[in-house]
């Protein structure tokens, strides 16, 4: 469980995942970061909403990569304190929302 706590707190810090009303909402360009994400979500109680392809993330001429956002209901109990560390610690919006909007 620890492992779990330390990657979802870093990717609150990273702008990756916020909290939105009762749901967090994970945003990456990574297919194994977001199943890793659905991994961690169902071991803290909580289920993957949706999951949709909202944008393209430019990476150089003529390449860029699918934006991937992932909405995932709050467990309760067990999310409460990711949702405060999140107020402490996060943002408003992911890394990717000037793209995606």
């Amino acid at each position: 469980m620890l492992d779990i706590e330390k990657q979802i707190k870093s990717w609150i810090r990273s702008q990756h995942l916020i909290c939105e009303r009762n749901n967090f909402v994970f945003e990456t360009v990574d297919q194994t970061q977001l199943e890793k994400f659905e991994r961690y979500i169902e071991s803290i109680g909580g289920k993957i909403r949706t999951v949709k392809a909202v944008g393209n993330w430019p990476m150089g001429p003529k390449r860029s990569f699918k934006i991937l956002r992932a909405v995932a209901s709050v467990p309760r109990p067990g999310g409460e304190a990711f949702v405060t560390y999140w107020a402490e610690r996060g943002s408003q919006q992911t890394r990717y929302s000037e793209i995606n909007t």
